[in-house]
């Protein structure tokens, strides 16, 4: 008689071999976030929390069956009981437009995937930077995510909690440095090389940005210079091309010209440029290349000098925000774009 074996043990392993940890931002996976937050387990009261994470992070659609939180990183945690309850949707507008409303962020997919019970936090006596992820919740019910319907909603309920500290990591503000382009060595007729510089260290989308040029004469034209490119072939060039043979010895233009403003310097040699970045998460990473110059007559057979030319990142917000209230009866919150808490999801 032919042995027949069943195959639902090997379904089983074949399942669990199939799933696989994404932290979400992903640029948090070994990076200390440098805010915390007492929302939603280390209050002494009910609270309500909504955290969104835009669709960018996700590269598929996937099938979440745990979810994980870490302490924010140098503390430690004693064991602390809530009753909690999770909720997870697609959040059916874009981050930006994430409303103060709770009810009008859960999406017509939204599904209980832990119900309301005790839920045992664990203790945690290391206090690494960051710390190591918590162990993961299960979901009772597995939520299916496709990033193609929008940004991943998920709602935190704590019913309630006893006091005691529980701070977790959030997300970072990041730092973007300014990076030189080209040996840029050319002076104006003052003797001063000109100088051009963001004026902020955290270029952030939806937020203001400043180009900031000095020691410029006072009096003269400055022109600021944005660009896309600040290698290869461009309009007859190849950048970064020395501009000596054009009569402007030392001068070296960094960047392709993709639009100019002028301006004229101030008494002490500045002037300044402001913008506002577009105010959607789809542009983070993006480069912001700029250069100035100034159009001095005396200085060179050109007639113009430059500074080197620069760039900077967009480095945040991170593509997540998050909606609490201190209470679980509350119908709107408080709304923080670019904050959320950094969580380790078990997806499939």
């Amino acid at each position: 008689m032919a042995c027949r074996t069943s195959i639902a043990p090997l379904l089983f392993l074949a399942s669990v071999a199939a799933q696989s940890p994404l932290v979400v931002p992903a640029s948090h996976g070994a990076q200390e976030g440098t805010a915390s937050t007492n929302v939603p387990f280390g209050r002494s009261t009910p609270v309500r929390v909504q955290c969104a994470y835009d669709a960018m992070l996700f590269a598929a659609p996937v099938v979440i069956t745990a979810i994980a939180f870490r302490l924010d990183g140098g503390t430690a945690a004693l064991q602390k009981q809530v009753e909690v309850e999770l909720r997870m949707s697609t959040l059916p507008s874009s981050l930006v437009g994430m409303s103060l409303d709770f009810a009008s962020n859960r999406g017509a997919d939204e599904t209980i995937v832990l119900p309301q019970q005790i839920l045992t936090l664990p203790a945690q006596a290391a206090s690494a930077v960051p710390n190591a992820f918590l162990p993961p919740i299960p979901l009772s019910t597995p939520f299916a995510y496709d990033p193609a319907a929008g940004a991943l909603l998920i709602e935190i309920v704590v019913h309630a909690q006893p006091p005691g500290a529980y701070s977790l990591d959030v997300t970072y503000a990041c730092d973007s440095p300014d990076i030189g382009l080209g040996n840029n060595v050319c002076t104006q007729s003052n003797g001063l090389a000109l100088q051009v510089q963001s004026a902020s260290s955290q270029v952030m989308w939806g937020r203001p940005w400043i180009g900031r040029v000095t020691d410029a004469a006072p009096g003269s034209i400055v022109v600021f210079a944005a660009g896309t490119q600040d290698t290869g072939s461009w309009g007859g060039f190849v950048l970064p091309q020395d501009l000596g043979p054009a009569g402007a010895p030392g001068c070296v233009l960094g960047i392709d010209v993709a639009a100019t403003w002028y301006s004229l310097a101030l008494g002490d040699g500045s002037a300044q440029f402001p913008f506002t970045l577009t105010n959607s998460p789809t542009v983070l990473g993006e480069w912001i290349r700029f250069q100035a110059a100034v159009l001095d007559p005396t200085a060179n057979a050109l007639g113009l000098v430059t500074s080197q030319a620069k760039k900077v990142q967009i480095c945040g917000w991170e593509p997540v925000a998050r909606l609490w209230a201190g209470n679980t009866s509350a119908t709107i919150g408080t709304r923080e774009i670019g904050l959320a808490p950094v969580v380790r999801l078990t997806v499939q």
